[in-house]
C-alpha cells in the first residue's frame, strides 16, 4: 500500500473512531445521570466493582488478540487468503476457549464477592445475581468478537466504530426507557447482555461477506514459522497484560474494599470522564496502528522514525490539549451533571489529570509496540510495572490513609518510573535500530513534554481554580481560551526540538499556510 492510500485509510479510521467515540460518550453520561438518579450511588459503586473485577478475569485473553491481529498484517497486504483464514480459525478456536475459562473463573470468584465490599450489601439486591449477569455479558462477548480483528488489520477500522456505536447507543437508550419505566438492576444487565450478542452477531456476518473465504469449513493448518512467532509473543503478551490489568484494573478494588461503594461511585464519575475522553482520543491515534505496520512491511527506515517522533508529539499535544480541558473544567461540570456531593478537591483532580497526561505520552509508544509486535520484548516490563503500583498503591491507602490519591500515585509512580524509559527503550533499540544519539535526543524530548505539559496542566487550573465553581458559563468561555493557549506554547516549543532532527514547521504553522494560501 503507498503512502496516499495509507495516510487515506489512517484518515477515515481516525475520523469515524473518533467521531464514534465522542458520541457514545456522550450517551454514556445521559445513561449515567439516569442510572444515578434513578438506581443510587451505591449501585453506581457496585457496577464500577464488577468492571474492574471483570477486567481482570480477561486476563485469561492472554493478548492473544492483539498478537493473531499483527500476523494479519502481511497475508491481508499480499492477498493470501489461506493464511488468513488459517489465522482466524485458530482465533476462533482460542477466543471460545477463553469464553469458557472466564467463565468458570467466575463462578469460582462468586462466592467471594462480600469480601471486596467494605460494608453492608443490603441496599444494593442480590450482588451474587448482579454478578453472574456481569459475567454473562463478558463470556458472550468472545465468542465471535475475534471476527473485528480482521478489520483492524486491513485498515478498515471504522466498520468496527460504526458497529459499536450504533448497538451501544441503541443499548444506552433501551437501558434508558427501562430503568423510567421499571428501575432493575437486573433488567439493565439483560439489556446488555441483548446487546453485546447483537452487536458481535452482525459484524460476524458483516465480516462474511466482505470476506466470503472466512465461511470455508476446511481446515488450514497456521505455518510453523507463524506459530512460533505467536506463541513467542503471546508469552510476552501474558506479563503485559497483567500489568495492564493490575495498573488499571485495581483501583476500583482497592477503593471498594478499604473505603467502600460509595468512595467508587465518586471516583468512578471522575473515571467515566477521564476514559471517555482517553478512548475519544487514542481512537482516533490509535487508529493509525495498522498503516504503521503496513509501513513497516514496506521498509523505509528513516521514514519510520519521522513518523515515530511526529506522532509522539501529536500525541502529547492532544494529551495537553486534554488535559487542560479537564483540569479547567472538571469541577464545574461534576457540579452541574450530579451535584456538589461527587466533587473531588483540587488535589485530586489535578492528580488524575496528570496521570492522564502521563499515560498519553504513551501512547506512540503503545501503538508502535503494537504495529510491530514487540510483545516478547517488554515481558518484563509489564511485571515490574504492575509491582510497583501495587505496593506503592497498598502502602499509601494503608499506611498514610490517602484514599483516592493512593490509587492515583500508584498509576503515576508506575508510569514514571517504569514505563516512562522502558517502552521507548524497547521501540527505538528494537523496533526502530535507533543509534544512541537517537534515544538521547528521544530522552530530551520527553522530559521536555514532560515538564512542559504539567507545567501548562498546573498553569491553566490555577488560572481557573479564580474563577468560583459555580459559575458555570464562565467556565465554558475560559476553557477553550486556555486549551488554545497552552496547545500554541506547547507546539511551538516541541516543533523547535524536534526540528533538530526532522525539519518541519510547528502544526499551527503548516495549518496558518494550508488555510491563507490556498
Amino acid at each position: 500500500m503507498n503512502k496516499k492510500s495509507r495516510t487515506h485509510s489512517s484518515l477515515i479510521n481516525s475520523l469515524s473512531a473518533s467521531v464514534a467515540q465522542a458520541i457514545s460518550l456522550l450517551m454514556s453520561f445521559v445513561s449515567r445521570t439516569f442510572f444515578i438518579r434513578i438506581l443510587g450511588e451505591q449501585y453506581l459503586g457496585l457496577n464500577g466493582l464488577f468492571l474492574n473485577i471483570l477486567n481482570i478475569l480477561s486476563f485469561a485473553e492472554l493478548g492473544i488478540g492483539a498478537a493473531i491481529t499483527f500476523s494479519l498484517y502481511k497475508p491481508l497486504a499480499s492477498g493470501d487468503n489461506d493464511q488468513v483464514l488459517a489465522l482466524m480459525q485458530l482465533y476462533k478456536k482460542v477466543y471460545h476457549l477463553i469464553a469458557l475459562v472466564i467463565f468458570l473463573s467466575g463462578m469460582l470468584l462468586l462466592p467471594f464477592l462480600g469480601f471486596f465490599i467494605n460494608g453492608s450489601t443490603h441496599s444494593v439486591g442480590n450482588i451474587y445475581f448482579a454478578f453472574l449477569l456481569f459475567l454473562m455479558n463478558s463470556v458472550v462477548s468472545y465468542l465471535w468478537n475475534y471476527k473485528r480483528s480482521v478489520f483492524f488489520a486491513d485498515q478498515s477500522g471504522y466498520i468496527n466504530s460504526l458497529n459499536i456505536l450504533f448497538f451501544q447507543v441503541m443499548g444506552q437508550l433501551l437501558q434508558i426507557i427501562f430503568l423510567l419505566i421499571s428501575p432493575s438492576y437486573y433488567l439493565y444487565l439483560f439489556i446488555q447482555i441483548a446487546v453485546t450478542i447483537l452487536s458481535n452477531l452482525q459484524i460476524s456476518k458483516r465480516a462474511d461477506k466482505r470476506y466470503p473465504f472466512l465461511k470455508k469449513k476446511v481446515r488450514i493448518p497456521v505455518p510453523k514459522k507463524t506459530m512460533s512467532f505467536l506463541k513467542k509473543n503471546v508469552v510476552g503478551m501474558i506479563s503485559s497484560k497483567l500489568g495492564g490489568i493490575v495498573v488499571m484494573g485495581t483501583d476500583n478494588i482497592l477503593l471498594s474494599a478499604f473505603l467502600g461503594l460509595s468512595t467508587v461511585a465518586v471516583y468512578s464519575n471522575y473515571t467515566l470522564i477521564m476514559n471517555g475522553l482517553t478512548s475519544v482520543v487514542n481512537q482516533g491515534i490509535s487508529a493509525v496502528t495498522a498503516s504503521i505496520g503496513n509501513l513497516r512491511a514496506v521498509g523505509n527506515p528513516k521514514r519510520e522514525k519521522e513518523v515515530f517522533f511526529k506522532y509522539s508529539q501529536i500525541s502529547a499535544l492532544v494529551g495537553v490539549a486534554t488535559s487542560v480541558g479537564m483540569v479547567s473544567f472538571f469541577s464545574p461540570f461534576i457540579r452541574v451533571w450530579v451535584g456538589e456531593r461527587f466533587l473531588l478537591d483540587s488535589k485530586t483532580t489535578f492528580l488524575i489529570v496528570l496521570g492522564f497526561y502521563v499515560t498519553q505520552l504513551r501512547q506512540s509508544n503503545i501503538n508502535f509496540t503494537n504495529a510491530y509486535g514487540l510483545y516478547w520484548e517488554q515481558r518484563l516490563k509489564s511485571l515490574l510495572e504492575a509491582l510497583v503500583n501495587l505496593v506503592v498503591s497498598l502502602c499509601l491507602i494503608i499506611f498514610f490513609k490517602l484514599g483516592i490519591d493512593a490509587v492515583i500515585l500508584g498509576n503515576l509512580a508506575s508510569n514514571l518510573f517504569v514505563n516512562a524509559w522502558w517502552e521507548p527503550l524497547i521501540v527505538l533499540k528494537s523496533g526502530l535500530r535507533s543509534s544512541k544519539k537517537e534515544m538521547g535526543f528521544y530522552a530530551k524530548f520527553y522530559a521536555l513534554e514532560l515538564f512542559l505539559g504539567g507545567c501548562l496542566i498546573f498553569l491553566c487550573m490555577s488560572v481557573a481554580a479564580i474563577i468560583p465553581v459555580n459559575l458555570f458559563f464562565i467556565h465554558v468561555v475560559i476553557t477553550p481560551i486556555l486549551i488554545i493557549f497552552s496547545v500554541i506554547v506547547f507546539d511551538l516549543t516541541t516543533s523547535k526540538i524536534i526540528s533538530i532532527n526532522f525539519p518541519q514547521q510547528s502544526l499551527i504553522k503548516r495549518f496558518a499556510n494550508k488555510t491563507f494560501h490556498k
